[in-house]
């Protein structure tokens, strides 16, 4: 880990939520289906700044895991088709959240998103499902 975040994690009195292997079975199985161009965003403990949705390289975000607040994922893909013809678009709940079940990583609902949680503080209160 990085000595920048532990001082932040000691400064914040953050816990972590996730730890170095539940990261990479995430991360190894998006990477496995980064056809489905699942879209996330995160915000790391580093930052105030939180990064919009896009489609990601599953191994930079292992990378950075050690550093990454939190990280929404966004059920819903987007598909242009054209100019004249609307978006389509597909749920992928059911793929999110298999893999998270698979590997008993806890997550909250945010909003339409689903959120995983590397660090918590004391004043983060997250219903997990």
């Amino acid at each position: 880990m990085h000595e920048r975040y532990r001082k932040i994690i000691n400064d914040r009195q953050l816990v972590s939520v996730m730890n170095k292997t539940k990261w990479r079975e995430l991360c190894n199985d998006f990477e496995a289906l980064h056809f489905l161009s699942i879209s996330v965003r995160y915000k790391l403990i580093s930052s105030d700044d939180v990064l919009g949705f896009s489609a990601v390289w599953w191994n930079e975000i292992y990378e950075e895991s050690s550093g990454i607040e939190w990280l929404d994922f966004n059920p819903i893909v987007s598909e242009y088709r054209g100019r004249l013809v609307a978006p389509q678009e597909t749920d992928r709940s059911c793929e999110i959240l298999t893999i998270l079940n698979r590997h008993g990583i806890k997550y909250s609902i945010e909003g339409s998103c689903f959120r995983v949680w590397g660090y918590i503080s004391q004043d983060t209160t997250p219903v997990f499902t």
